[in-house]
């Protein structure tokens, strides 16, 4: 499994609703995922890893309420001129002996999980399980696409239509008290993230909320280039005068997004020659 998850902008802000043990699921099959997945491929899902951060008397039950009501889960996302809308999984199998669940993703929605080049939101995996609420959970990766700038801002109206709140809490004191400073106290709890917000008024009419993002000093912080330089030359086997190459000529997230499909890869020993195979990724000589 992968300790930084990936997907596209757009799945950030798509309009869905999930509950924290179905994020945590979703979680669990992003952390699978690798640029030669083909489609149809089925990830397997252990349930004493979703229950191990999850609390529930009855994990079989819950897990399998939870799956069947995301195979009608529709999430709305936005596209050029209009919007998509598509549920999460194709499949889902469970084997009550071996206590696993064998996921397919909705071939609609792979390409914002897969080979990403820009428009990236990169956000902790063991941190996206361990923070406790759906809406915590969501807004921890919104605010994950903004943490390099530190700086995320947003109306109202479109952070209630991400979250599918619509006539829940209409008025911002019940809208502040029931979600936003719960959810903020869990992120900053939980997460590599230390944010707070301010609302804006509009005629008097609070509208905009701007958010401040401080990155804490944790195993996701995106390493500066030189760092990531040392470590395409020691652990992906490149030489100096390639690695300065990749560097120099692609986006620093694409190139995470890359090492992370080169280590899914790896998992199962696929890679005969790592230096080469990387080589290839990034198309030196």
């Amino acid at each position: 499994m992968s300790e930084i998850l990936f997907q596209s902008n757009a799945l950030t802000t798509a309009q869905y609703e999930m509950t924290a043990l179905q994020k945590n699921i979703f979680y669990t099959v992003q952390s699978q995922l690798g640029a030669d997945d083909l489609p149809g491929k089925e990830y397997l899902v252990r349930v004493r890893d979703i229950m191990s951060v999850t609390n529930t008397k009855n994990p079989y039950e819950d897990l399998r309420k939870a799956t069947e009501n995301m195979m009608q889960k529709i999430m709305t996302i936005a596209v050029p001129n209009g919007f998509i809308q598509v549920a999460p999984f194709s499949s889902v199998q469970y084997n009550t002996n071996e206590g696993t669940i064998a996921i397919c993703i909705d071939s609609k929605l792979r390409p914002y999980l897969f080979n990403l080049e820009n428009r990236i939101t990169i956000f902790g995996y063991n941190e996206a399980m361990n923070i406790p609420g759906k809406y915590s959970k969501r807004l921890y990766e919104m605010l994950s696409q903004w943490k390099s700038m530190g700086l995320m801002k947003g109306t109202i109206v479109n952070l209630r239509a991400a979250l599918k709140l619509e006539d829940k809490y209409p008025d911002w004191d019940n809208l502040k008290r029931r979600v936003l400073e719960p959810a903020v106290a869990e992120v900053n709890k939980h997460s590599d993230l230390f944010v707070k917000f301010y609302p804006e008024r509009e005629n008097r009419r609070i509208v905009l909320l701007k958010w401040t993002i401080k990155q804490k000093e944790t195993h996701i912080i995106t390493p500066t280039p030189s760092e990531l330089e040392q470590k395409l030359i020691s652990e992906f086997k490149l030489r100096p005068d390639q690695a300065k190459f990749v560097i120099e000529n692609y986006e620093i997230v694409f190139i995470h997004r890359k090492l992370h499909e080169i280590v899914v890869k790896n998992a199962s020993r696929r890679i005969q020659s790592m230096g080469a195979y990387t080589a290839k990724v990034f198309n030196v000589i």
